[in-house]
């Protein structure tokens, strides 16, 4: 199982500016064997591989056994080293690391609403953490994948949410995710040892997706994968956008070399598109006559989507994969890898 040869020349293409930055340097990773984390890494593998920048990156998980005996073509590499620990109370090591990406986070739904206690400690215990354990290890630069619910909801009214966006009157002291995630960028910005730069990411695609989480990206993809009639959670208005998970690392890489210190960046896709809307494109794509259907009549509208200006202007990021180009990508790589009937 590994992503696309195509997508990771697009990566090491786009970064080619960044590559001096990221010679030999000395990273740790959480949330590694996380969607983000299994991209980074076979991002650096294939740096390495290709184009040898000598990356070395130690991985943080709570199973590394598990993930080895899953991914060994990425967890083989000679340069990475794994670590078994939890990030809100891992053990310090001898080791001296020059960046840190900071990417541990369940954005489970199902856990912000049940385990919310749990949620809260896991970003705000991580982040203290981390903070003391870059300290430790004179750490250069930490990138923080937070989240775009930091803004909470965003307004009806505003089609594209960006970075100026605060004090949002509609903000819910009760979403344990949205406001963990803005506290912990508030506590990093204050007592972060070294430069922080904060990644707002919003929604994704592509291989590593889980397909059976509570992203409708992926649970649109297993449903055309196995034949099954697509069914929307809520009426269908609600809006996203969608940024390609290669796109994604060259977004964070990029943001990890180049982004201001203690500023906040969003991280995603300009172009809106409704869940009924992408529950058709990507039956569409998929070339299935699958039938779709909503769970439930009209309700307030949702709108997710950020205003990329920032990104563009001052790091010259952009989105490169289109949509459908997306949904392609992602249905051949679980074709390719899943058998039918097996969630991944």
């Amino acid at each position: 199982m590994s992503v696309d040869i195509e997508d990771l020349n697009l990566i090491a293409n786009k970064l080619a500016k960044d590559f001096l930055f990221f010679k030999n340097k000395r990273i740790f990773l959480t949330g590694g064997t996380g969607f983000f984390g299994k991209w980074l890494l076979e991002t650096f593998l294939f740096l390495n591989t290709q184009h040898n920048l000598n990356i070395s990156v130690s991985i943080l998980s709570r199973s590394p056994e598990k993930f080895k005996e899953s991914y060994p073509h990425i967890s083989s590499h000679e340069r990475f080293v794994y670590i078994k620990g939890d990030v809100k109370s891992f053990q310090d090591n001898t080791e001296y690391y020059d960046l840190i990406i900071h990417a541990a986070t369940d954005a489970s739904s199902g856990r912000n609403q049940t385990e919310t206690e749990l949620m809260r400690s896991t970003i705000m215990d991580g982040t203290k953490r981390i903070c003391d354990f870059a300290k430790k290890v004179n750490c250069q630069r930490i990138l923080y994948t937070s989240s775009g619910a930091a803004y909470g909801p965003q307004p009806e009214s505003m089609s594209h949410i960006s970075e100026t966006f605060v004090d949002n009157p509609f903000f819910n002291d009760n979403d344990a995710y949205a406001s963990a995630k803005l506290e912990s960028e508030k506590y990093l910005k204050a007592n972060s040892p070294c430069d922080v730069v904060i990644a707002r990411c919003f929604a994704f695609s592509g291989p590593y997706l889980p397909l059976n989480g509570s992203y409708a990206f992926g649970n649109f993809i297993e449903n055309i994968l196995n034949e099954k009639d697509i069914i929307i959670k809520g009426d269908g208005t609600a809006v996203r956008s969608y940024l390609y998970a290669a796109d994604l690392v060259i977004w964070l890489l990029r943001l990890l070399s180049s982004g201001t210190n203690k500023e906040i960046y969003n991280v995603g896709s300009p172009v809106s598109i409704s869940i009924s809307e992408l529950a058709s494109t990507i039956n569409n794509v998929g070339s299935k006559k699958t039938n779709i259907y909503v769970s439930s009549k009209a309700s307030q509208k949702s709108i997710y989507v950020p205003d990329i200006n920032k990104s563009k202007v001052e790091l010259g990021l952009d989105v490169y994969t289109s949509l459908d180009a997306a949904i392609e990508k992602t249905l051949y790589f679980y074709k390719k890898n899943v058998k039918v009937n097996v969630t991944y």
